[in-house]
């Protein structure tokens, strides 16, 4: 499925992950699936219980994907507007030293 994030950039997603909260300890947990998809009995990565996971409604439906950027100035799909990415205002374009090439 092709997305396309607040800046226009094209991204490719695959199926949706689903955001879990576990009922007994309340840990927080993504599944590329929904649990009751799942052939065998999904167990919580915190506390180990099988079955114990349910979805968490705000975090499944808030806007995530809108709010990742591809740009290059990270190697891996980050925040909007973070630090190093080329999207932020404050990006250090200009305050580069440039490499001199060849010596003095």
């Amino acid at each position: 499925m092709i997305v396309r994030n607040k800046h226009g950039q094209v991204v490719l997603v695959g199926d949706r992950r689903r955001h879990c909260r576990c009922r007994v300890c309340d840990a927080r947990q993504v599944k590329a699936k929904h649990p009751n998809d799942y052939l065998r009995p999904v167990r919580c990565r915190s506390c180990g219980n099988v079955n114990s996971l349910r979805i968490d409604q705000w975090a499944d439906q808030r806007g995530w994907r809108h709010l990742t950027c591809y740009c290059d100035g990270y190697h891996f799909p980050h925040r909007i507007k973070s630090e190093w990415c080329y999207h932020n205002p404050n990006y250090p374009a200009e305050d580069v030293p440039r490499v001199m090439v060849g010596g003095m």
